[in-house]
Formats: structure tokens, sequence, C-alpha cells
């Protein structure tokens, strides 16, 4: 029986960008590599606690076949292994920004693990580059089994509990929607329950997914809603992506909206990603982040480069 090469290790923020990074190492494309997710890194709760991601890469037998058997140089590579220029590099980076969200909302919701090909199916979807649709490959996946009724009445039971310890007693309702489990809070509390542009609901389902992530089945997300808040803000920020592009577009000038969670993130990047005069892309850390709109090469739409700094050689007089 052959022995099982040895993995290289990868730690960072993300679990998309540690893909990018060992395609570039191994100079290979992301088919070539089997990769395993140790850890998919977590922000933490309220930004405490965080976890770095982790991944293990290891050549496909395929791959060693080829003669690929080490990590090629540090090249400015795309994974396919061709030079790529900032423009190259820039185009598309909407749908890019769209796939990393529903791999960060995945992450924020806790999911367990499952076994190592799931994990690759699940990286490889935000991990993609340019012109790669595989992740669109979801919506053919086998359908995902609903929660057993004691999960819901064990669910219902934790937020009507929370909602009660929190002063804001409120009528709970489940609803189960394909790979959504739809939490829908009613009464005379709902204003109080949304919070500040729904950071107190934000923050109120992000732990709930975190309590949750033992029960609920694998794949399954819990979406946490009050009155019809998450609708109108759905409206609310298509507007306003759209007002911003628009200016963008007249003045060049690079607009962002603060503060959104990974799937209103999301929402605006597949808003904008028809438009190919415009860029989107999400900057921070931790739960809440804000979207760069921008004309495709602004420097704007890019994080700074850091600069080394130059000894003058000059020797300090006394």
């Amino acid at each position: 029986m052959a022995k099982k090469a040895k993995g290289r290790d990868f730690y960072g923020q993300e679990v998309t960008a540690l893909i990018g990074e060992a395609c570039r190492e191994f100079g290979v494309s992301q088919e070539e590599l089997d990769i395993e997710v140790l850890e998919t890194g977590s922000a933490g709760i309220f930004g405490l606690c965080r976890k770095k991601a982790h991944i293990r890469v290891r050549l496909k037998s395929t791959a060693v076949k080829k003669g690929v058997d080490k990590p090629a140089e540090k090249k400015e590579t795309s994974p396919t292994g061709s030079v790529t220029s900032e423009k190259e590099t820039d185009t598309g980076s909407t749908e890019k920004s769209a796939a990393k969200e529903v791999v960060e909302e995945k992450q924020q919701a806790g999911s367990k693990p499952a076994d190592s090909s799931a994990k690759q199916e699940r990286c490889q979807e935000g991990g993609e580059k340019t012109g790669d649709r595989r992740g669109r490959k979801r919506s053919q996946q086998e359908p995902v089994e609903p929660p057993t009724e004691e999960v819901l009445a064990r669910i219902k039971e934790e937020i009507t509990q929370l909602l009660s310890l929190m002063g804001y007693p409120s009528e709970v309702n489940l609803k189960v929607e394909d790979t959504a489990l739809r939490c829908q809070i009613e009464g005379e509390h709902e204003e109080a329950v949304v919070g500040s542009e729904g950071r107190t609901l934000d923050s109120m389902q992000y732990l709930l997914r975190k309590m949750m992530a033992g029960v609920l089945p694998d794949r399954m997300m819990l979406s946490l809603d009050a009155g019809d808040f998450r609708r109108r803000r759905a409206e609310e920020l298509k507007e306003r992506a759209l007002a911003l592009a628009e200016e963008v577009r007249e003045t060049g000038k690079t607009q962002a909206i603060p503060a959104l969670n990974p799937a209103e993130r999301r929402e605006v990047h597949m808003i904008l990603q028809e438009d190919k005069t415009i860029r989107s892309r999400s900057v921070g850390d931790g739960l809440f982040k804000k979207v760069l709109i921008y004309k495709p090469g602004s420097k704007s739409g890019r994080p700074p480069r850091k600069r080394k700094r130059r000894s003058s050689g000059r020797t300090k007089e006394n």
C-alpha cells in the first residue's frame, strides 16, 4: 500500500486566501491539490477568541505523475501557472467576493465539519478563480436532511428564552426551506430586537448559530428575522448599492457601505456583479465588514502595499 504524501500546512485568516496561497506555492491549479481543512477559523464572539484558519495541502497523485513533486518558487503567478497583471487580477473581483461571502457565512454559522471531501467542496466554493463556476454545483448536491421535530422544538425554546431574558418576550415561528431554517420573531418588541441597522438581530443570529451548530443537520443554515426587517434591509441595500455605483461611474471616486454582515455583503456583490464598469470587494476584520465600490484599476480598490524602508547610508553626526 502506497504511503500517503506528507502535507504542507497553511495558516491565515480565511480559508479562501490560504487555498490561493497553496496554489501559488505548489505552482499548480486547485484541481491538482488535495486540500484538507483542519480549522475554518473563527472571528470569535464579538471579536474575542479568534481562531486562525488552518489547511493541509498535498499534491494529488495525478499531479505527481506529471512531474510536479515540490512547491514552485514564489512568483507573481495565478493558480493556473500563468503570469497575471494587476488588471487581470482585478477583473472579476466582484464575483470572487460574492463567493467568499458564502464561505465566510458558513464559517460564522459554525457548521459541523464533515468528511474531508465535503470540506473541500465547501472551500472550493469560495476559492475558485475568475471564470470558474464550480460553486454553482451546490444546487446539484443531495438535498439536506431536515431537522427533526425535537431539534425544532429545542431551537424555538432557546430563542424564546433568549428573548425573555432580554426583556423582549415575543412569538417565534420556524419554517424549513431547502437548506435554511427560517426563524421568525413577531410581536410588539420587533424594533428593539432588530436594533440599530439590524446589529442586535445579527448578533443574536450569530450566537444562535454557534449554540445550535451541534444539533442542526450539516449544511443547514439558521436565519433569524424580526417582522419584515430582512426584506426591507435587502431593498434598502439594493437601492444604496446602485446609487453608489452610479456615483462611482460619474466621479471615479471609490464609495463604501460600512458594517455589513456576510449575507448582506454577498447581496451587494451579487447586485453589482453584472455591471462590468465597476467592481466591489469586502475589507475589514470580524463579522461586520465594509464593501468598497470602485472602478476597475482604481488604486483605492486594492489594499495598500507595504513599502520597504530604505537605509540612507548616512551616519548620524555628533
